[in-house]
C-alpha cells in the first residue's frame, strides 16, 4: 500500500549546506515541502540526528535557514529530514516556494459533464 502525505512535495535541485553536532556537510534538495524535504549528500548522517541547515533556494539572495531538522530515514548518500524549528519569515518563504513550484491540476471533470459539454 502506498504511503499518502499530507504535504505535497516539489521536486528540486537547491545547493544545501549542514551541520550536525560534530560535521559539517554540503549536499543538494531533491525534493522539498513545508514540513521537510529529501537530500543528496557526500557527507553520511544518521537518522535521528539533528542538523543545522542553510538551502540556497531560488526567490532571494539569503538563504532560508532552518534552525533545527530531524533526520528521519537515510538510504544510501539520500536522507529525508523534518523541520522542526525555522523562522516565521523563512516558513513564509517555504510555503510560497513550495506553492509557486506545484502546477495546479483542475480536478478530473465526470463523465456526466464531459456528455453534457461536447
Amino acid at each position: 500500500m502506498a504511503k499518502l502525505r499530507y504535504c505535497e512535495r516539489v521536486s528540486t535541485h537547491f545547493p544545501v549546506i549542514f551541520a550536525g553536532e560534530a560535521y559539517v556537510g554540503e549536499g543538494t534538495v531533491l525534493n522539498v515541502s513545508v514540513p521537510g524535504c529529501a537530500i543528496h549528500s557526500k557527507k553520511s548522517v544518521s537518522p535521528g540526528s539533528y542538523l543545522e541547515m542553510r538551502m540556497l533556494v531560488p526567490d532571494t539572495t539569503s538563504p532560508l535557514a532552518v534552525g533545527m531538522a530531524r533526520v528521519r530515514w537515510c538510504d544510501g548518500r539520500r536522507f529525508g529530514v523534518e523541520f522542526i524549528r525555522m523562522r516565521g519569515e523563512d516558513q513564509v518563504r517555504l510555503g510560497r516556494l513550495v506553492k509557486k513550484q506545484i502546477p495546479f491540476a483542475p480536478p478530473p471533470k465526470s463523465s456526466a459533464w464531459r456528455e453534457a459539454h461536447s
